[in-house]
């Protein structure tokens, strides 16, 4: 199984799901394939330099036995494939999903919606979170195709946790400097910020790839522009007119689509603007912090690296991280 292989382990036919492919050149101008497998206990980074394009073809989100020996590689383990052939086994077989419970987190979510208090920012987390085929897709989509809360199920844990996280964080600052931050508007962002993912995704596969929806309009995209579009349906019901000035509802519904807008944090993260209220500076940290722990979490609990007690080397934080067995 991935998850507990070793340096020097070998690969004899083992059933696996192919999550990424792609295919390169050597400086000769050979072809060579990089591939990123994964069973339920783990993946792994490989590469077939023997790479056949007419027998090798098994596309991302299908399953195959590899053939191959665990070699080490700037601080991680990596597959060193020497052939790929079919296999029977099932994409759904491979499939990773939450250890929580779904069914209270989204509880827990809709009455944390219910329960606030500004109008508008109520009205579109309820009209974009509270529907039936949201619901349904936010309690399945992944959180990120990798990195954290890579698995089904994954969004709502992420942003359940994010809520978990905002009670004592936002208490403490309203208590020391005022209370003027609006825990409504935190809250907004933590819920909505990732939601865009579930059209992004196609999550039919457990391998994850992006749709074509996504690739024009990821996430950071989506969700302002629902907040847009919903924050103009409340300001049309006649009911509801008078409750802002013009002006401040277009304020105000600037501001609940810069929280989505800025909460990757940097523009050279994906980011269109950098976050420009408390709210936003919150939504973005304790949204970085969360992904963060998670991924460290899941290098503590994956597979061991070259130094005794700490796991492969990440190549996103760049660096082992101290495991407990």
């Amino acid at each position: 199984m991935l998850g507990t292989l070793k340096n020097g382990d070998t690969l004899d036919g083992l059933d696996v799901l192919i999550e990424k492919r792609s295919e390169a050149k050597t400086k000769k101008g050979k072809p060579y394939l990089r591939l990123t497998i994964r069973d339920k206990t783990g993946s792994l980074e490989c590469v077939m330099w023997g790479y056949d394009p007419g027998r090798h073809s098994h596309p991302e989100g299908s399953c195959c036995k590899v053939f191959g020996q665990i070699t080490s590689y700037n601080g991680a383990l990596q597959g060193d494939i020497q052939d790929l052939t079919d296999s029977t086994a099932q994409a759904e077989s491979f499939a990773k999903s939450t250890r929580l419970d779904v069914e209270v987190m989204w509880t827990e979510l809709v009455e944390r919606v219910e329960g606030m208090t500004e109008p508008l920012t109520k009205y579109v987390a309820e009209e974009i979170l509270l529907g039936d085929a949201m619901a349904a897709a936010f309690k399945k989509a992944p959180a990120a195709r990798g990195i954290h809360n890579a698995w089904y199920g994954g969004l709502i844990e992420h942003v359940w946790s994010l809520c978990q996280l905002a009670d004592t964080v936002v208490a403490h600052y309203q208590r020391v400097y005022e209370p003027r931050i609006s825990k409504d508007k935190v809250l907004f962002g933590l819920m909505l910020h990732d939601a865009g993912k579930v059209l992004e995704y196609d999550y039919s596969n457990p391998a994850f790839s992006y749709t074509a929806i996504g690739q024009l309009t990821p996430h950071i995209v989506l969700g302002p522009a629902w907040v847009y579009e919903k924050a103009n349906k409340w300001r049309t019901e006649s009911l509801r007119a008078s409750a802002l000035s013009q002006e401040d509802f277009k304020i105000e519904r600037a501001h609940l689509m810069h929280i989505l807008a800025a909460h990757h944090g940097q523009i050279e993260w994906g980011s269109p603007v950098r976050p420009a209220s408390i709210e936003a500076v919150l939504v973005h940290h304790l949204d970085n912090l969360d992904a963060k722990v998670l991924h460290a979490w899941e290098f503590t609990t994956g597979k061991a690296g070259p130094i005794l007690g700490f796991s492969e080397r990440s190549h996103i934080e760049k660096v082992s991280f101290l495991q407990y067995r």
